[in-house]
């Protein structure tokens, strides 16, 4: 799902939703959360809860500080986030180039004009498939970000991605998932389970402690080789 918010008043932040949900029908789901009021802003945790994948900046709002709302999201490590600047002239467009946006728009913004700057979005993360994990749900072609991802869950038919958002889930053979990851990245500890090795904070013949506190079983069958890849990963001879 592509996740998309919007930093702007409300009638502007309205009118942009339904052009999006245009632009985007036939192109994929996507989720939509507007920012309207410094209030709103003030509530969010741009450490551990902004995951979204395009954010649309007002900077001219007087009630929105859009340009520090941006340094906000860079500040905290965040490059994932594509930032698109909206505004009714281009005089912060220096801001733009600093903070790594990826198109400046002029409002009032054609459709034409936002229609190219989704496809070109698009085209952009397509010829960058090796950092995301794709899936699909209910027909329909998802992707996720690898680094996002702590660990796959299966049960019966089903999978489970546990990641820094909101779990997953989608149907799929866990052995399919293992042929999809990059074996030096993901480790499978157990029948039912597959780690992000670099989110691993500690291993014992019991299990592993994630580094967000979650417990993962292991194996006792699959110890021996998932404590020789996590102690290769940390460059650590036995």
């Amino acid at each position: 799902m592509l996740k998309v918010a919007v930093f702007d008043l409300e009638n502007s932040a309205d009118q942009l939703e339904d052009v999006l949900v245009h632009l985007l029908f036939d192109k994929c789901e996507f989720g939509y959360e507007a920012y309207t009021s410094m209030e709103a802003v003030m509530q969010i945790d741009f450490e551990t809860d902004f995951r979204f994948d395009i954010v649309f900046i007002e900077v001219n709002a007087d009630i929105l500080p859009g340009i520090e709302i941006a340094k906000r999201i860079r500040e905290t490590g965040n490059v994932h986030t594509e930032i698109i600047f909206t505004s009714t002239d281009d005089s912060y467009a220096l801001f733009g180039y600093k903070l790594r946006v990826f198109d400046y728009l002029i409002k009032p913004i054609p459709i034409k004009t936002l229609s190219e700057t989704i496809d070109r979005y698009f085209c952009y993360y397509a010829s960058n498939t090796e950092n995301y994990f794709t899936y699909k749900v209910s027909g329909a072609v998802q992707r996720m970000r690898l680094d996002d991802i702590y660990y796959f869950a299966s049960s019966g038919r089903k999978c489970s991605i546990v990641n820094k958002g909101l779990d997953t889930e989608f149907y799929a053979k866990l052995d399919e998932v293992e042929q999809a990851l990059d074996a030096e990245q993901f480790v499978r500890v157990h029948q039912s389970y597959i780690v992000q090795l670099k989110y691993i904070k500690s291993l014992t013949r019991d299990g592993l402690t994630m580094n967000n506190g979650l417990f993962v079983p292991v194996s006792q069958k699959r110890y021996a080789d998932v404590k020789k890849q996590f102690m290769k990963y940390l460059e650590i001879e036995e």
